[in-house]
């Protein structure tokens, strides 16, 4: 799998004068890791413990058993696991084996897997056998018909059916099995990726009806991973707390890849429980973590319901949603530093606060940019707008990514000189820190997690009592952001959240996107030009009693809410 937008030669040569591409591959990090410290803690995984030697020879065994299975460079490897040991170990395989990485969110279902999985072109796919309560080895044997490319479900766990021929799904050990007499040998035989191929592929939903593949090299996933090192002066005495999912671009980095290059242990959360991890961040002694702020606000409570602290942590890292002042302000003294960090799946490291930067930019902006990285805030006619003005903020630098699977995409997404155009809007302050003011993108940022409206908005159009759809953010005091559907109804029949999440749930729907509040009204607001007034919606969800209900020029009919 090739670059669709690699950088220009002049900003390929700018990364590499400067030192931040390193022209590695992911997999050198980990077999220098297993050389240097062979004994030290790599993963824990509740009582798992793996050393970076372990790590080291099960993904080499691992690697070799994809070999085996015709997997090689350009292969697309795809996961929907859960925060696990085998995660860790299945990523460094593929690294190995010079493939490319695909993490699949573990909520999505059928309607996304078909899409995505045809896109990728995925042979082998690796999923747990019942986890949450979901039967996924009976997903895929569902989808297989409509993925003739796919020819093995792994199954980390029970699940497996390997009894009527052809067989689908494969356990884990018995994948393992076909590993070869020495595949030490197997691997070392294998030629080395370029540093500048796509090593890692993963999917981000955005304003368009479907999911969107970003494509990273072994050289930008690198540098991403050093510019966190570099801007929090992490070592190999640090301990990294992961909570954040492992298939999401924060997992990637925190659990798949960071661990490698520093030296130091990773300790996977899976569930999130905030007592729970409480007693993993004391018990393992963590020092750093970056999360989604509904993960600090849980911590907090925790912290503060069993009257405790957490002496070992150095910094707390938020981004995806704003960190009230209030909470800041207590969980300075308990939790130690808080600061913040904007980026995306495109880039995820733009800019941060580290923790000597004043108060009021750690928690009251997004930073300032990680050079060599570049950002601006657009004017809107090709400069850069002056401190205090919004505009949609453009990057560009080591750590973008290499474009969309789909390239018809980049177009819309990059300037010819590289910038990316993130959709966010955002001012300078005086000081030079960021400020994300707002989206133009139509998303659902649901702890962390960006939903497409557009997608769950044709669904529910295809609804026989729906006449017409609107589907906004609107706050949530748990995850920052909820889908809120405002819908008039084609006739008198009522209308419930029970009805059109059994609707979407039909059409295999991720359960994060059906939305949770449901407004039944008589009108939705348009502009002349025919499109819906969707600011005035979200106007109207931040001040449903205020003059936000009259500019809305709507009445709402009914209100069903969990």
């Amino acid at each position: 799998m090739r670059p669709t937008r690699p950088p220009t030669a002049e900003l390929a040569d700018r990364y590499r004068t400067r030192g931040a591409w390193r022209d590695r591959p992911v997999a050198g990090y980990l077999r220098r890791a297993a050389a240097t410290w062979p004994d030290a803690l790599a993963v824990v995984d509740g009582e798992r413990r793996m050393t970076f030697a372990e790590v080291d020879r099960q993904a080499t065994a691992l690697a070799a058993a994809l070999h085996t299975h015709g997997i090689g460079q350009d292969d697309v490897v795809s996961f929907q696991l859960p925060n696990r040991a085998e995660a860790v170990v299945l990523f460094q395989a593929i690294m190995k084996v010079g493939a490319v990485a695909h993490p699949i969110v573990p909520i999505y279902r059928g309607h996304e897997l078909r899409f995505i999985l045809r896109q990728a072109r995925t042979k082998i796919v690796f999923v747990p056998g019942r986890y949450r309560g979901f039967d996924y080895p009976d997903l895929y044997r569902h989808l297989r018909d409509d993925l003739p490319e796919l020819r093995e479900v792994v199954i980390v766990g029970d699940g497996a059916d390997e009894s009527a021929p052809p067989a689908l799904t494969i356990a884990w050990e018995t994948f393992l099995s076909t590993a070869g007499p020495d595949p030490e040998t197997t691997v070392r035989a294998l030629p080395d990726p370029d540093p500048d191929q796509v090593c890692l592929l993963l999917y981000t939903s955005g304003t368009t009806a479907d999911p969107k593949g970003v494509l990273h090299s072994h050289n930008t996933l690198v540098f991403e991973n050093f510019s966190m090192i570099d801007r929090f002066a992490l070592n190999e005495r640090d301990v990294i707390f992961n909570p954040s999912p492992v298939t999401h671009i924060t997992g990637v980095n925190c659990a798949l890849v960071l661990p490698f290059l520093l030296g130091a242990p990773v300790v996977l959360q899976d569930l999130w429980d905030p007592a729970l991890a409480l007693r993993r961040i004391n018990g393992n002694g963590a020092s750093f973590a970056i999360f989604s702020t509904p993960f600090l606000t849980g911590l907090l409570a925790a912290v503060e319901a069993a009257d405790a602290t957490a002496p070992s942590l150095r910094y707390l890292v938020c981004g995806g949603a704003e960190i009230p002042d209030d909470l800041t302000r207590r969980a300075a003294g308990r939790l130690g530093v808080v600061t913040r960090m904007y980026g995306a799946t495109e880039g995820p490291s733009v800019t941060a606060a580290d923790r000597w930067a004043p108060a009021g930019i750690r928690t009251r902006s997004d930073g300032t940019p990680l050079a060599p990285t570049e950002v601006v805030v657009s004017d809107g006619s090709g400069g850069a707008a002056p401190p205090g003005v919004l505009g949609e903020v453009l990057w560009r630098g080591p750590d973008t990514c290499l474009g969309y699977l789909d390239e018809r995409l980049n177009d819309a997404a990059f300037t010819p000189d590289g910038w990316f155009r993130s959709g966010d809007l955002a001012r300078f302050d005086e000081h030079g820190a960021l400020h994300i003011e707002g989206r133009i993108k139509d998303i659902v940022n649901r702890s962390g997690e960006k939903i497409s409206v557009h997608d769950v908005e044709n669904l529910l159009g295809e609804h026989p009592a729906v006449a017409e759809v609107a589907v906004v953010a609107g706050p949530d005091d748990r995850t920052g952001e909820r889908a809120c559907a405002f819908v008039v109804t084609s006739g008198t029949e009522e209308l419930t959240l029970e009805d059109i999440g059994a609707h979407l749930t039909a059409r295999e729907v991720a359960t994060q996107k059906i939305p949770e509040s449901l407004f039944v009204v008589d009108t939705l607001p348009y502009t002349v030009s025919g499109k819906i007034k969707k600011f005035a919606l979200r106007e109207w969800l931040r001040d449903r009693e205020g003059n936000a209900q009259t500019a809305a020029g709507m009445t709402v009919l009914a209100v069903h809410e969990r």
